[in-house]
């Protein structure tokens, strides 16, 4: 009895205490959204300053992390004590009898006590997760008890690989910086990190065997500007991570239970190697840490067994360092030029018995021979490799892990033939396109467009897919490559709100999805981030409806056909696009715009009825560093029949310079005024000149809007 008074009698102060402060119900509505919550009517638990914090053996420091985000939430630290059979408090315990999936958790709400119980230590770090993110936050400078309402929460996440992925090598971001991205991903409940430590424009991990690829290949004399213009500053730039802190690093995320993925990008995206160890390439060089974007041609050596005996090197001392099941050894975007005028690489070619075929040249199945040596490398230390999608072209090991960015589609090959699967397709989860069609309002960034909608719209089970074949696609991901994002500010701006609906991608992956209900739960994680400083987009918050029309003119609405079909993915509503009043803005990929390559834009209008007529313009897109060039030439033909034509009209259009601003053009073609039922409008593009990167290649041609007057 003299329990239950000094109890009450305790109680009873702190309620009296609190009387004239604000006690704030804690929602449990957060992101993800938990699969399962029960509330009941027994009432509330009080979290005030004397709260204690108990966990078992192996859970101190996940009680110390609800310490801190109750410090630094409600504004006081919690107590965290070891547990011995308390009954009153917050209790942190592992469960694994009471869970059939890793990493999931429940939590118990009475009014005398939280029971926060995981499968394994993870689970418990993710129900701590829930609770900080249900807490309601004290103004500054002030002291906020909260009421948790009584119930249960019970969770588990869909996908057992949950990642984010970070390119240094573009633009390094410093060990702080990658910290705090790291406390990104635990707060949206992400347990894998990709770290990107190698590219041509700067290596970033310290190897011991080759110390000069820190001291030559972490810098470059020089970076591009703009959109891979021909023009360069002359600022040294660069950075390396030592492998004390890299340790250092891992320790940090392993607290958070988050495992970081180094990857290794060979045999392309090499050049900054090949600038410290120019023997290793095909030519012997020259090279230079490449000062521009792109894609290199120069790649390593496939014939050099010194070249090879490098990369097994660097991974043996990668995986020496980095303990992660999993070690990424790219395979992306490496161009075969070199390869096939070396003689080295035709000789390993030819003692390898190598043959092309109808579906792969012999220089892509060389491409195999070096990801499946590594590969071996790898399985021998007892871990898995990751590769791009693109080491689907040829032999690929059977145990290799497919990251499918260029679509869904060799993600779905791939699990056809029975490779684990993470999406990470452009369309959806590159967080480093615009987020927002007024692109004129948006920092830099390297094109296209990504809202938050698409994001959260993405379905990374493909119905195409048995639900056998399903279970291969063992996670998703998200990418963030920097070429246009300079600092760590920027990167959360381009990584959130967008993380937020990968985050309910990942952990629960909704058959039904209710945006206006996601967007007011991620209104609450606006607020942590206004609490922690995070950098974050707000267009989800203020939408605006844009002034995108233009005014009717002969052609709106008529029905429009393409004698030239426009790239599949740049096709979307087709034809109709072309005259149907809404303008494409400044994202190639909104949805606006029908994009051509190495095809002229030929689109027939029918005006249903004889029309009068004297001039016909259209609008085109330039950005020529998503290779993205001006017409060279736009054509007007009429006929009365739809089939005899006559050109009425004709602009050459001079092409497009470095020194010329990237943006939307609108191109007039007048003509003395005739009568005719059927107009053709045929606008032709060029190939890139010598000075771009992707010289001999056809430029892209991206139209709207074709208008009559």
């Amino acid at each position: 009895m003299r329990k239950n008074t000094l109890f009450l009698l305790g109680a009873a102060i702190l309620l009296l205490t609190a009387c004239n402060q604000q006690i704030v119900e804690a929602d449990y509505d957060v992101i993800p959204q938990p699969k399962e919550v029960n509330l009941n009517s027994d009432g509330h638990f009080l979290i005030a300053a004397t709260t204690k914090v108990y966990y078992e053996e192996g859970l101190q420091r996940e009680a110390e992390f609800l310490n801190e985000y109750a410090n630094e939430i409600l504004g006081y630290p919690l107590q965290t004590v070891a547990y011995n059979g308390q009954d009153r408090g917050i209790v942190l315990t592992i469960t694994p009898e009471e869970f059939d999936k890793a990493e999931a958790y429940e939590i118990d709400v009475t009014p005398q006590r939280v029971n926060i119980k995981g499968a394994d230590a993870a689970g418990v770090f993710y129900g701590i997760q829930t609770l900080r993110k249900s807490l309601p936050i004290a103004p500054p400078d002030t002291k906020l008890p909260a009421f948790l309402p009584c119930g249960t929460i019970r969770d588990w996440p869909e996908f057992g690989y949950r990642g984010m992925h970070l390119d240094p090598c573009r633009h390094f971001m410093d060990l702080d910086s990658v910290k705090i991205y790291i406390d990104m991903l635990a707060l949206h409940n992400m347990n894998q990190f990709h770290f990107h430590l190698s590219e041509d424009q700067g290596w970033r991990i310290e190897i011991k065997k080759y110390p000069e690829l820190t001291q030559v290949g972490a810098y470059r004399n020089g970076t591009v500007i703009g959109h891979n213009s021909n023009l360069y500053d002359s600022v040294r730039y660069g950075g390396y991570y030592t492998q004390d802190e890299l340790r250092d690093l891992i320790q940090y995320a392993a607290e958070r239970h988050i495992n970081i993925i180094p990857e290794i990008d060979l045999p392309g995206h090499m050049q900054a190697a090949l600038a410290t160890y120019p023997q290793l390439g095909c030519t012997g060089g020259p090279y230079e840490v490449w000062k521009r974007w792109g894609v290199s041609e120069d790649v390593l050596c496939a014939g050099n067994e010194e070249a090879m005996q490098f990369a097994e090197d660097v991974l043996n001392e990668v995986m020496d360092l980095f303990p992660s099941p999993y070690i990424h050894i790219g395979g992306d975007e490496c161009p075969k030029v070199r390869w096939e005028q070396c003689p080295k690489c035709q000789q390993k070619i030819k003692e390898l018995g190598i043959k092309g075929d109808e579906r792969f040249s012999k220089e892509d199945y060389l491409q195999s021979y070096v990801m499946n040596r590594m590969a071996k490398v790898v399985e021998a230390r007892g871990r898995r490799v990751i590769g791009w999608d693109e080491i689907l072209e040829g032999n690929v090991s059977e145990t290799a892990i497919i990251m499918s960015w260029r679509g869904t589609e060799g993600g779905i090959e791939a699990a056809r033939k029975g490779h684990d699967v993470i999406m990470a397709p452009y369309s959806h989860l590159y967080f480093d396109y615009y987020q927002s069609e007024d692109i004129a309002s948006e920092p830099e960034c390297i094109g296209g467009y990504l809202p938050v909608e698409r994001v959260y719209q993405f379905q990374p089970l493909p119905s195409e897919l048995t639900p056998e074949q399903q279970k291969h696609i063992i996670g998703v991901q998200a990418n963030i490559w920097t070429e246009y994002i300079a600092s760590f500010k920027h990167v959360q701006y381009m990584a959130m709100p967008r993380m937020d609906a990968l985050a309910e991608l990942q952990w629960n992956n909704p058959e039904e999805r209710d945006f206006d209900a996601f967007v007011e739960r991620c209104r609450k994680m606006a607020q942590l981030y206004d609490l922690y400083h995070y950098n974050y987009a707000t267009h989800i918050f203020n939408p605006q409806a844009w002034a995108d029309t233009v005014a009717s003119n002969l052609a709106t609405g008529k029905t429009v056909t393409l004698r030239q079909q426009p790239a599949e993915k740049y096709t979307f509503e087709g034809a109709a696009l072309l005259n149907d009043g809404n303008l494409g803005r400044g994202a190639y990929n909104s949805g606006r715009w029908l994009g051509f390559s190495g095809v002229p834009m030929d689109a027939v209008i029918d005006m249903e009825t004889p029309t009068e007529m004297r001039q016909v313009r259209f609008r085109a897109l330039v950005n020529k560093g998503a290779w993205i060039y001006n017409p060279s030439q736009a054509v007007v033909m009429v006929s009365d029949d739809g089939e005899n034509y006559h050109e009425v009209a004709k602009k050459d259009i001079p092409i497009s310079t470095w020194t010329d601003r990237d943006g939307i053009f609108t191109y007039e073609l007048e003509f003395e005024p005739l009568t005719a039922r059927y107009i053709e409008v045929i606008v032709t593009g060029y190939d890139l000149p010598e000075d771009h990167s992707g010289y001999g290649n056809p430029a892209w041609i991206f139209i709207d809007e074709i208008e009559v007057l």
